[in-house]
């Protein structure tokens, strides 16, 4: 089977955009944030998300209906194990912050079990706000296999998602309440895009990069002045890039090996990310946020610890699964 090596390149540097999107975000918290140091690149970390949908989607593309229910146990495995680890993480920063800095023990886990809902559970917050992704992916997965199995046709199938989606943006209809960040609407579409683009031909599409880059220019333009409109480009341009990566697959290189870790520097950095700001509190370092290197040495060791620490972490939740008898199986 053809492989597409570009496109593990663009997931590696997706992850780190990603990372760049929660470490960057304490800037405009603290009115730090400028053109010149945040909003001029920030609206282009947005493409991240999306083009991690759409790759997937060109993934299945590519795979027989019977892979399906296997990709799809998978995410969920992988989504039940890191939540289990998340809610971990969360009661030891309880028994840290009331070791360090006196905060009230049963506050701390007060707030842990408020969030322990159904609608947490299903709009995949209950461990970790990042973990939507992952719940997100597989009831869109499970979408497209739903439209697989009937013999929709991909154009249709992305047309069922576009309407979804925009009924959805639009708040004709809302599942905001139970899908945060998009949810599954955003999901589809997205995975429906890359599904349509593996059936596409794409020769047909000339010059895809330069199409990505107008259309990533004017994204970025609309996301600064606000417009609304931006949302309709980032479709475009996510298509584009999509597109792009599959016209030319590339060679393998040290940045496509890179791209398997995407999916280990997404779901850890948040982990690392919050444990390096507790020590540095914990030492007293209060305005470590304003620091320019601060932003550079976090990023660095989100993306580098995330990729040595996934496997192990990763087995170790599995076995806790498999110990509470929760169904188990990327």
């Amino acid at each position: 089977m053809k492989y597409y090596y570009n496109m593990d390149i663009i997931k590696f540097f997706c992850a780190i955009a990603v990372v760049l999107i929660h470490t960057t975000g304490s800037l405009p918290q603290y009115e730090l944030a400028t053109m010149t140091n945040y909003y001029f690149y920030r609206p282009l970390l947005d493409i991240a998300v999306p083009f991690f949908f759409a790759a997937s989607g060109f993934f299945l593309s590519l795979k027989p209906i019977s892979y399906y229910k296997g990709y799809i146990n998978k995410i969920l495995t992988l989504y039940i194990s890191f939540t289990i680890f998340y809610i971990a993480f969360k009661f030891l920063l309880v028994f840290s912050d009331r070791l360090f800095l006196g905060k009230p023990f049963w506050t701390g886990i007060e707030n842990i079990l408020k969030n322990l809902s159904l609608t947490s559970l299903l709009n995949g917050t209950i461990g970790s706000f990042h973990l939507w992704f992952l719940p997100a992916l597989i009831i869109a997965a499970f979408l497209l296999l739903v439209c697989v199995h009937f013999s929709v046709k991909p154009s249709v199938t992305f047309l069922i998602s576009s309407i979804l989606y925009l009924a959805n943006l639009t708040e004709m209809i809302t599942f905001n309440d139970v899908f945060q960040y998009g949810g599954f609407t955003k999901g589809f579409f997205y995975l429906s895009m890359g599904y349509y683009i593996g059936h596409l031909k794409t020769d047909r599409i000339k010059n895809p990069f330069i199409g990505f880059c107008l259309s990533a220019l004017l994204y970025v333009i609309l996301t600064i002045y606000q417009s609304s409109l931006n949302v309709v480009f980032l479709m475009i341009t996510t298509f584009y890039l999509v597109t792009a990566s599959v016209k030319k697959p590339g060679e393998k290189s040290l940045l496509s090996r890179l791209g398997s870790y995407s999916l280990n520097i997404y779901i850890l950095h948040i982990f690392f990310y919050q444990s390096i700001n507790k020590i540095l509190i914990y030492f007293g370092y209060h305005e470590f946020y304003k620091l320019a290197y601060y932003y550079v040495i976090v990023t660095l060791l989100c993306i580098v610890l995330s990729v040595i620490f996934y496997e192990p972490i990763f087995k170790q939740c599995k076995r806790v699964k498999q110990c509470q008898a929760l169904p188990v199986d990327k």
